[in-house]
This record gives C-alpha cells, structure tokens and sequence, in this order.
C-alpha cells in the first residue's frame, strides 16, 4: 500500500498547488486569480489580529457554512454577493453586516448556496458567536456548539482561517482512503480524520494543499464512477488494480 504522503504527492505532481481556500473579496488581487483562489500553495491566513485578517477568518467561515450540501460555485457566488453588499458600505465582511441585513433580504443574497433559508439561520448565529470566537482561536468544540456547525464545517475554519492543523475528512477524503485501501474505520469522518493525522505532517499548510488537492481529485477523477484510466494513483490505488 502506498504511504498517504506519497499519493498525495504524486496529486500534487499531477495538479499543482491549487490555492486554497478561495477568496471572493480578494479576486483579482495580486496574488489571486479572477475568484479568488491564490496563484501558488495553499495558505491559511493565522491567527493575526488586523482588520484584513478578522475579515478574512469571517469570510472563511462563512463560506464554509454555505458550501454545506452544494458545490463550491454556488456558496462562492453567495459569498460573493454578500462581500459586494459590504464594499458598497464601505465595510469588509463582518457579522455586523450579516446582523444588520433583513431577513427576507439575507436569504435572497444566499439563494445560490441552496437551502438559503436554514443557512441563513446559521450565518445569524455565527454572526452572533464570532466577536466572541474570534478573540482567539477557537476550540472545535465552541464552533461545533454553533447551530449548522459540523465536523467539516469546523475543522475547514480552524484550518484555514485560524492556521491549525487538521486534516477535513469531507466525503471526498474518505472516497479516496477506502479506494487507496486504508482502513475501514476512515468511512467516518473521525475515524478517517485520525487515521490521516497519524500519518501526514502535523502542519497547517501541508494539510491545507492536500485536502484541496483531494477535493480537485475526486471532482475530476476518483468520483461515485471514477476515471480510473490514466489517473496519477493507478499504480497504487486498490480500486483501480
């Protein structure tokens, strides 16, 4: 059985450093292509107490909560509806903004992320806990105490808006350790959440590149039916030998 570092290395050969995680409010911007994802690895923005990075961590965290249950294309062009009603004030993103909009109001800006009128209820209570959590950086526990807050939801936050390493066993990262052969208790998510973290680095921005990298892989390739012909892991995965 290959080593975890060495498929995921050879993901990297194959698609580069995706960028990770995708930015909206930063489009554009030197360093980030037209939406928002960065022109190299994948970095967390840390802990760090400016302005910029407060807005950063909040629009992480909120794009984390709409990507629930839809593609990244439409969490993305909610976030980004929401980050253009703040720079129309004049504001970064902040849970004062998403407080301040009306009801009726922030579930059409969310319409494209899907089930809007829950995610709106979880975007309020976020909004509501964040001062709070964001003094610091937050426990899992406190994030996963918020309502719509689970596992994934949690641990993409503390990864890549706080810097702390966890590896985001999403349905995709689980997919591909089965198919790799790894043990069967990686079909949960903490029993492959564990299972990966004894066996890749304990470091924020090596496990920022490879769950973005096993998200692009199984988009493109180790998918419900995947494209086993020509895949960079043929020669290692189980499922394909």
């Amino acid at each position: 059985m290959v080593e975890l570092v060495d498929a995921l290395e050879r993901l990297l050969t194959a698609y580069g450093p995706r960028g990770w995680w995708p930015l909206p409010s930063l489009a554009g911007t030197p360093g980030r292509d037209g939406t928002g994802y960065a022109l190299g690895p994948s970095l967390p923005v840390g802990s760090g107490g400016g302005a910029i990075e407060r807005s950063l961590r909040f629009e992480i965290a909120v794009g984390a909560v709409l990507a629930q249950n839809t593609s990244w294309s439409g969490a993305e062009r909610a976030v980004a509806t929401l980050v253009a009603r703040s720079s129309a004030a004049g504001l970064p993103l902040s849970p004062q903004l998403l407080r301040s909009l009306a009801g009726g109001e922030l579930e059409d800006m969310l319409r494209p992320a899907g089930t809007f009128r829950i995610k709106a209820g979880y975007l309020r209570g976020l909004a509501s806990a964040w001062s709070e959590l964001d003094e610091g950086v937050p426990t899992r526990d406190g994030l996963l105490a918020l309502p719509g807050i689970g596992f994934e939801t949690a641990d993409c936050v503390l990864l890549y808006a706080y810097g702390v390493p966890a590896f985001v066993a999403d349905a995709y990262a689980r997919r591909l350790l089965l198919r790799l052969g790894y043990a069967q208790d990686s079909s949960s998510y903490e029993g492959a959440r564990h299972y990966a973290e004894e066996r890749l680095p304990h470091e924020a921005p090596f496990l920022a590149e490879a769950h973005a990298l096993i998200v692009e892989h199984c988009k493109l390739r180790c998918r419900s039916r995947p494209l086993c012909d020509g895949c960079p892991l043929a020669t290692v995965c189980d499922h394909c030998r």
